[in-house]
């Protein structure tokens, strides 16, 4: 993966999102990137979670604890699709929702939640699915 992006920088748009996590396009597995953000969208810290070539494992408590430590407002989340396919699956739909929840529950807002396919990227936020 590049190198970390200054913790400094603002992620405003839904392509600043998408830049931030443009190489999660190119893993051979599926893996999921959070981004922790101050409330006025500054980035605070990135976490990598890896997974295997169809899934990933990602616990809500360990991002909320990990919001919590980077003292974030907001979340933005993304993970790959290495067979190309960018659209969400019911399982990313449940995280997604199940994520938004828990982090609600703390005051954090889930801002976006992208998958990448290929050369294509979903926002689910876009999509109304969040």
């Amino acid at each position: 993966m590049p190198p970390l992006p200054a913790l400094s920088r603002r992620i405003r748009t839904r392509d600043d999102a998408r830049t931030l996590f443009a190489a999660l396009a190119t893993r051979p597995i599926e893996a999921v990137a959070l981004a922790f953000l101050c409330p006025k969208r500054r980035l605070l810290g990135l976490r990598h979670v890896l997974g295997h070539t169809d899934s990933v494992p990602v616990p809500v408590a360990r991002v909320a604890r990990d919001a919590i430590l980077f003292g974030a407002g907001a979340v933005l989340m993304a993970h790959n699709h290495p067979d190309g396919n960018p659209h969400p699956s019911a399982a990313d739909l449940a995280l997604t929702r199940r994520m938004a929840q828990g982090l609600a529950a703390l005051d954090i807002a889930l801002l976006d939640h992208l998958i990448f396919g290929g050369d294509m990227v979903v926002s689910l936020r876009d999509e109304g699915l969040l």
